[in-house]
């Protein structure tokens, strides 16, 4: 069981979490004790609390992945965990994330509050609506973008809560495309080319935010990073058009080593960057 649990925690996915940390690297305060203090317990708080949340839409979704190969292993699907057990470990990890963000402040305590009941009405209602879908997805990652900044108390520029926005539109959008070859039930919802021109939307709104948000930043170096991101943003394109895949971007960051290798040589160049002490 404890394994299964494990499992169906998703633990690869809190990836995506990382976000949280964005405001403190890109402000030069990453290796301010105190605030990686304070924006790990957000990393934490969100974590647990996509945890339980994935047990909640699991259970919503159980006779749909039972139909799909590969979801139909997870352990909710394949009846390793009950329904009632699934609700309870739903309830236990959405408390411990509740718990956490208690111990930062209550306007986060809100937030998060808030981040759960999105996400519930997101398992229930709003991923059957289309394009709201991919927005509902955009928005957690603003989300956490702007928690980890509100809470650290880091000023961010609105060019860069763009970039977020955009990015993990570029994500999702990528996603949509992978099941639409690999999930007949997509293929109702969404068709290659309706995709393909909003990826196209997407991708030259981000490159051009980014663009935005380097030229204008207090650190001109920054304008060297442009190269790179638009290196990640093209390779990913190819993963998602060219190889079709995308259906899961954590699993591409591990799998890609291009796209591996891009994040971290980007984050060391922002640390770099910002902390010129380093140097």
């Amino acid at each position: 069981m404890f394994f299964e649990i494990i499992k169906e925690m998703r633990l690869k996915q809190w990836t995506k979490n990382l976000f949280v940390y964005a405001a403190i690297l890109f402000h030069g305060d990453f290796f301010n004790v105190d605030l990686l203090i304070i924006t790990t317990k957000v990393f934490f708080a969100f974590s647990f609390s996509a945890s339980g949340i994935y047990f909640f839409n699991d259970i919503c979704d159980i006779k749909k992945d039972r139909k799909n190969p590969k979801k139909s292993l997870r352990p909710i699907a394949a009846g390793k965990i009950s329904k009632s057990q699934g609700y309870f470990f739903s309830a236990l990890f959405i408390f411990c994330g509740l718990l956490i963000a208690c111990h930062v402040s209550v306007f986060f305590l809100e937030i998060i509050f808030s981040y759960v009941i999105l996400n519930f009405l997101y398992s229930l209602i709003l991923k059957k609506i289309i394009i709201i879908d991919v927005f509902i997805i955009s928005f957690g990652f603003v989300i956490r973008t702007v928690s980890g900044a509100v809470v650290a108390n880091v000023p961010m520029t609105l060019w860069f809560i763009l970039c977020v926005m955009f990015l993990s539109l570029f994500l999702a959008l990528g996603k949509r495309r992978y099941d639409v070859f690999n999930l007949p039930v997509e293929k109702k919802n969404f068709h290659a080319d309706f995709l393909d021109k909003l990826i196209n939307i997407v991708t030259a709104n981000l490159i051009i935010c980014y663009a935005f948000f380097a030229v204008t930043s207090d650190q001109t170096n920054m304008i060297f990073s442009i190269p790179i991101v638009l290196y990640g943003i093209f390779y990913y394109l190819y993963v998602v058009t060219v190889k079709k895949e995308g259906g899961a971007p954590d699993e591409i960051l591990y799998k890609e080593k291009p796209i591996l290798f891009t994040v971290l040589i980007y984050t060391v160049f922002i640390i770099l960057t910002r902390n010129t002490d380093l140097l």
